[in-house]
């Protein structure tokens, strides 16, 4: 049974289960958002036939159409960032919901004030949860042994999610903690491949934009060096003076982003070394915006830099990557986006419709774990990641060998001590993947990986958003765990 069919089969598992819940949901879904005069609520996806049905998408998987998924990626890409009269002057993804919202409760839709009269959304930074994983967080600042830090090179993001994503939250009242808290405390035997929450409603979306800040046109000149990926996901760790963990601070390559008129001087050269900037590029050449005080002052905070921040207000945050994935299919489809810059479009370029700035991004698409063949415990490993997200992740993972679907299946809540969660974080039990085998193939039919990601737990249909917001909270007491070795064989749970 492949991982696609196993999650169809857990998708039908709860068709009794929505028939209970259809009242709620129902009633979630004919809220008709209230805004503040002016304000902008969240706006559809702009992508005409989407969702795409979940059968095309298993076509393009099974029959390795690469080609068909990257143009789905694409149209994807377009649609997020497509400008109307209903979006305020701002991207698509801009108006929908921070992960702060979803968790607010569907009360949140009826005072949203994400957008105001004067069009500048409510952006709510914090460092990845890839970096969490870091045992020693300094290291990620880049501190040189004169101690200065490479501000630029450091990355927030924040999480966006459109309206059904939200509606598929609170339609099971998963905003408040203890209901899946007590979900995972009713299972007793079941097996694991049925312990998971309700599935989320197609057309659901999630996504990470990642942003770094450069100088305003008051400070230093507008003028800023930052690094920037050069090569594909296997050539460009070479480009790094840390090829194992590559992240930002790290890159060999850097470029001047200018956001006023001072010319370029033609002698700044790349953080922490002598390689001169390679040309420069107006911020236009990203997705931009001006940090107001309040924002300035948000960015310093998440970074944890001292003061005086180098961060001030009248600087520019500027879209460097963002990880996206939809619930057309039961596994989602993923993608992901870096700025690219200074060479071919690794994967492709984008098509004519994307629009600027946002045709200056590369892409990579991971429908499935593995590949020859998909999503099989005897196929290739899908490599897709973000340079400036996994490259950051320490050993035992190898961020550079990953993929986002195989490090998604495996978000969960319990109490299996195995987890990997000394690896990932102080909290609950939860762990990332390592990828240190060839394969990045995961599955509940497999006791091994039962032993390490799936006994005790419940999984959140591949969402780390709710796992890490649910696993944040104070756990009830549990059942000690029976790991697959002192069970009944897992064949049995097919």
């Amino acid at each position: 049974m492949t991982f696609s069919r196993r999650a169809w089969a857990l998708t039908a598992l709860f068709v009794a289960t929505l028939s209970i819940a259809g009242y709620q949901y129902h009633k979630v879904l004919s809220l008709r958002t209230v805004h503040a005069a002016g304000a902008v609520g969240p706006q559809p996806i702009q992508l005409p036939g989407f969702p795409f049905p979940a059968a095309t998408i298993e076509g393009w998987v099974s029959s390795g159409n690469t080609a068909a998924m990257r143009e789905h990626g694409w149209g994807l890409w377009a649609g997020l960032n497509a400008i109307t009269g209903n979006t305020g002057g701002l991207p698509t993804y801009e108006t929908w919901y921070s992960n702060n919202q979803v968790q607010s409760g569907p009360s949140a839709a009826l005072k949203l004030n994400m957008m105001q009269v004067s069009g500048h959304p409510k952006r709510e930074f914090q460092a990845p949860e890839q970096f969490h994983h870091r045992r020693i967080q300094i290291k990620y600042l880049g501190l040189t042994a004169g101690g200065a830090v490479d501000v630029h090179a450091q990355v927030l993001v924040t999480m966006m999610f459109n309206e059904d994503y939200a509606r598929s939250v609170w339609s099971s009242n998963y905003e408040n903690p203890s209901t899946i808290w007590n979900l995972q405390a009713s299972w007793g035997t079941r097996p694991v491949s049925q312990r998971i929450i309700q599935p989320f409603a197609p057309p659901s979306v999630g996504l990470k934009p990642v942003y770094q800040f450069v100088n305003g046109p008051n400070h230093n000149g507008g003028l800023t060096t930052v690094k920037y990926w050069l090569g594909d996901l296997t050539t460009g760790p070479n480009n790094s003076t840390n090829p194992v963990t590559p992240d930002p601070s790290t890159w060999k390559q850097c470029v001047v982003v200018s956001t006023g008129s001072t010319p370029n001087p033609g002698n700044l050269t790349c953080f922490g070394s002598n390689t001169k900037a390679n040309g420069m590029v107006s911020v236009s050449q990203f997705y931009n915006y001006q940090l107001s005080a309040a924002e300035a002052q948000a960015v310093c905070s998440a970074l944890n830099l001292p003061s005086p921040c180098e961060i001030q207000e009248g600087d520019y945050g500027i879209l460097v990557g963002m990880h996206v994935t939809t619930k057309e299919d039961p596994n989602w489809t993923w993608q992901s986006f870096w700025w690219n810059y200074d060479q071919s479009f690794p994967y492709g370029p984008p098509p004519s419709t994307v629009p600027a700035p946002f045709n200056n991004y590369a892409m990579c698409t991971g429908y499935s774990m593995t590949v020859d063949p998909p999503n099989s415990p005897n196929g290739t490993n899908t490599q897709c990641y973000n340079p400036y997200l996994e490259t950051g992740l320490q050993l035992p993972v190898h961020g550079i060998k990953s993929n986002c679907m195989s490090c998604h299946a495996v978000a969960s809540i319990g109490n299996n001590p195995n987890s990997l969660a000394a690896a990932r974080s102080p909290r609950n039990n939860f762990g990332y993947l390592t990828f240190a085998g060839g394969t990045s193939y995961v599955s509940v039919w497999n006791p091994a990986d039962d032993r390490v990601f799936y006994d005790c737990q419940t999984t959140t249909d591949f969402s780390w958003f709710l796992a890490d917001y649910v696993a944040g909270s104070t756990p009830p007491n549990q059942a000690p765990c029976v790991l697959t070795a002192s069970r009944k064989p897992a064949a049995k749970e097919k």
